[in-house]
């Protein structure tokens, strides 16, 4: 990259409009043409702010890009675009280098968003002020904050890429701070409502994904831990469960999610008693195809059919996670956890009508995990017990998504401890 001097003079700025200005420099004769060569025009936003502050971020805009000019830097990479850069950074990230191929997907579809909004602009010439304002149309348009977000943090990454390969000077998304999105509130189960979610849960014919429901309420497990259970992740003798890996949802065991996240944890003598039950259910049913169970048969489990020229052959595989996820909802619009604002099918099981439908509302699979550390938090339980036993990657994790429950003990702490010195004065 060369580092001689190319601008000559101060440069030139035209006024737009009101508060908008462009501006280049002269970069000297071309010795090949003998022409003036100049700079590419960028443009700056100040609407609405006073006369000395425009001119302020103006001098501080030249002066920005002068020394880029000056660096070699915009002449090097000044046909860059935006959306090619990015481009080229997704492509440069193989597979490889993602917890799963989901992940890499995930942020193809950030580069997607980064190429439309930004895709037009040179790299060197885009500027903070370029950013304020595309973003502001993408509200209009209607992206959502959790959208635009995740979009900015993306663009960040890769601004901050081509800053460390010395094709711009400065990230220009450092000056722009976007607020963090507001998520949905997690609504736990209460413990009245747990039990009788136990209740109908325990009043429901044994199968493989009722046994992964009960693992999510008594467990607190992510749903892709549950359904990459083993019988060898199974300790009856010491009534324990080891988790060691996960099913995601591009149908492949991954290690967990973090390092914390390997883990064993205590189960009750109800819940070994529960899958006992069903080990030797499901032995029955794999028996029929001639199939056996092992200890890495998942205890979560679908048998796959085929038929070929040469037969019919099963096989035992892990239940999908949209699979598991559609019983779920049948199961609590079953059950009063749920409903369904279009049915498509009413039918009658058991003396007890029943309906299926699209357009779901109501408990979700994740939400068992949050009533597990939730009532464990209401019943005393230690922070550093609740996030060993969820697999958090650090206490302070524990401590963020379950703070109401906390501040909750803390003045039934404080209550407990008012009544026990009020009691101690009055004796």
């Amino acid at each position: 990259m060369s580092t001689r001097p190319r601008v000559v003079g101060n440069g030139s700025v035209y006024q737009v409009k009101e508060g908008v200005f462009q501006y280049r420099f002269n970069l000297g004769k071309d010795p090949k043409t003998g022409k003036y060569a100049y700079s590419s025009k960028r443009t700056l936003h100040c609407e609405g702010l006073s006369r000395r502050t425009q001119q302020a971020m103006l001098r501080k805009a030249m002066e920005e890009y002068k020394e880029e000019l000056n660096s070699g830097i915009v002449h090097d990479s000044g046909n860059l675009t935006v959306a090619k850069y990015a481009e080229n950074f997704h492509s440069l990230r193989e597979e490889g280098g993602f917890k799963s191929p989901l992940a890499y997907a995930r942020e193809g579809n950030y580069i997607s968003h980064i190429q439309e909004m930004f895709g037009h602009i040179q790299l060197t010439d885009l500027h903070p002020d370029d950013i304020r304002h595309i973003y502001a149309n993408a509200r209009k348009r209607g992206m959502s904050e959790a959208e635009l977000h995740g979009t900015h943090v993306k663009l960040r990454q890769i601004l901050q890429d081509a800053v460390d390969n010395e094709l711009i000077l400065r990230n220009p998304c450092t000056p722009i701070k976007l607020p963090k999105p507001t998520y949905r509130e997690r609504t736990p189960l209460t413990a009245d409502e747990a039990s009788r979610f136990l209740s109908c849960l325990m009043d429901e014919p044994l199968s493989a994904k009722a046994t992964g429901t009960m693992l999510l309420l008594q467990c607190g497990l992510r749903r892709g831990e549950m359904l990459g259970l083993t019988w060898g992740d199974i300790d009856f003798g010491q009534r324990t469960l080891s988790v060691s890996k996960q099913f995601t949802n591009d149908k492949t065991l991954r290690p967990p999610k973090s390092k914390m996240s390997r883990r064993t944890i205590a189960i009750n003598d109800s819940l070994a008693r529960y899958l006992g039950k069903w080990k030797l259910e499901q032995r029955a049913q794999l028996n029929r195809y001639t199939l056996d169970q092992d200890d890495n048969t998942p205890i979560v489990n679908g048998i796959k059919v085929v038929t070929t020229e040469d037969g019919t052959y099963a096989t035992v595989v892990n239940v999908d996670g949209h699979n598991f996820d559609r019983w779920f909802r049948d199961f609590c619009v079953d059950n009063g956890f749920g409903s369904y604002s279009n049915i498509t099918r009413r039918f009658q099981r058991s003396g007890k009508e029943h309906v299926r439908g699209t357009g779901y509302s109501g408990l979700v699979p994740h939400a068992l995990r949050h009533t597990q550390a939730t009532l464990l938090i209401g019943e005393g339980a230690d922070v550093k017990t609740v996030q060993a036993r969820l697999g958090h990657a650090s206490p302070s994790t524990t401590l963020s998504i379950y703070s109401h429950a906390i501040e909750a003990n803390d003045r039934k702490a404080a209550d407990a401890f008012g009544e026990l010195i009020s009691q101690e004065s009055n004796s």
